[in-house]
């Protein structure tokens, strides 16, 4: 599987390990309405299934189940840090934009 981690990331999810003891972090990948658009989600895992993918980010490994994998394929992972808007980011160029049932 193909997942870039950008070094903002790669360093905002260094913070995770010191502040939480974070040693996964599960990445959710999957249709988030009926349109077919794309959400994502990552939280603090404590231990990954057999069936996981890991991905070394730092100095923590991404958790990915094999149902989220396509919808993460060839996609980038980054931090963003700015005055009103900070946080990670995921951008997939295989997942079109938008949504075409206009509820978002």
């Amino acid at each position: 599987m193909q997942l870039t981690i950008t070094p903002a990331a790669e360093k905002a999810f260094g913070s995770l390990v010191d502040e939480r003891g974070a040693a996964y972090i599960r990445v959710w990948a999957g249709q988030a309405c009926g349109c077919g658009r794309i959400g994502y989600r990552m939280a603090v895992e404590e231990t990954p299934a057999d069936e996981d993918t890991l991905i070394p980010a730092g100095t923590l490994n991404l958790v990915v189940a094999p149902e989220c994998g396509p919808h993460l394929e060839g996609g980038v992972i980054d931090y963003i840090d700015e005055p009103l808007r900070s946080g990670f980011t995921i951008e997939n160029p295989n997942v079109p934009s938008g949504c075409s049932c206009g509820g978002h």
